[in-house]
């Protein structure tokens, strides 16, 4: 019996140093609580207690639960507990909250309309130098991505686009837009992603470095010298060359000139020998 109440006895102190650890270890409840202080938490010797190999002496366990832990936190000192304060960083009246979510007047980007998710795409809540109107969260922002558009007019509501850019006219500017030409082709994949190709023709497209389609190719043949208007338009379209020169200046360059010494625009070559009349004696 002796023995029996010594084990109710040892069952009731550990179920009460569990229960109130601050109690059995002279803690104050409103103070920190390291469950493994000083680094004594760990197994035992390899020798059992005493160096007798087997143990034989009594081994306390410790729990590691986790960092210190502080019930009564007040992180913002309002005197309202962090666990149970609606805006935690920021001193306030718990009973301000004129929307009813679980954000207080205080820290709420949206006051007066409900908004737990508290998401704000422009991050711009606390930017005093926008209009009020402008600013916040996005279920009261009228511009969420801060572009100066309004979101009922703006193309891209949630990605900043000032210049309202829409290629294919659908309504979704080119920003937000996978497919800007709206071809069907993916811009990702698309070899003209603002002009229409839905066949993808690429007839250079064994040329090393092509990734252009032939409607939006400016340099077809690859050859540095763009087939557009201006002071370096290639003189020699869709003939790969390595100069840009025209000598006897009919328009023609003199790599694809069937006479590149006599001008002949017209480039006539009666017998098809490659030679122009007008050179072939």
């Amino acid at each position: 019996m002796k023995n029996l109440k010594s084990i109710l006895t040892a069952l009731t102190v550990l179920s009460v140093s569990m229960a109130l650890p601050w109690v059995c270890f002279g803690l104050d409840a409103s103070d920190y609580f390291d469950e493994c202080a000083y680094f004594q938490c760990g197994s035992p010797p390899s020798g059992g207690v005493g160096g007798g190999g087997g143990g034989g002496g009594p081994v306390i366990v410790a729990y590691n639960l986790g960092p210190l832990y502080y019930i009564m936190d007040d992180n913002d000192l309002d005197g309202t507990q962090t666990i149970f304060d609606n805006c935690p960083h920021d001193p306030n009246d718990q009973g301000s909250n004129t929307d009813g979510d679980d954000h207080g007047d205080a820290c709420d980007n949206c006051p007066e309309i409900a908004n737990n998710d508290q998401i704000d795409s422009d991050n711009d809540a606390g930017n005093t130098q926008i209009a009020e109107a402008r600013r916040g969260g996005d279920v009261c922002d009228t511009d969420d991505d801060n572009d100066g558009m309004d979101d009922i007019a703006d193309n891209c509501p949630l990605m900043h686009n000032p210049d309202q850019l829409d290629t294919d006219g659908d309504g979704m500017g080119n920003a937000c837009d996978e497919d800007d030409d709206g071809d069907g082709i993916p811009d990702g994949i698309d070899n003209c992603n603002l002009m229409a190709n839905p066949l993808q023709e690429n007839s250079d497209d064994y040329l090393v470095g092509d990734i252009h389609g032939d409607i939006c190719d400016e340099d077809w043949d690859n050859d540095g010298f763009p087939e557009t208007p201006g002071a370096d338009e290639d003189l020699c379209p869709r003939f790969r060359s390595f100069t840009n020169t025209d000598m006897d200046g009919d328009g023609m360059g003199d790599s694809c000139d069937n006479c590149p010494e006599t001008a002949n625009a017209d480039q006539a070559d009666a017998d098809q020998d490659g030679i122009g009349d007008v050179c072939d004696g």
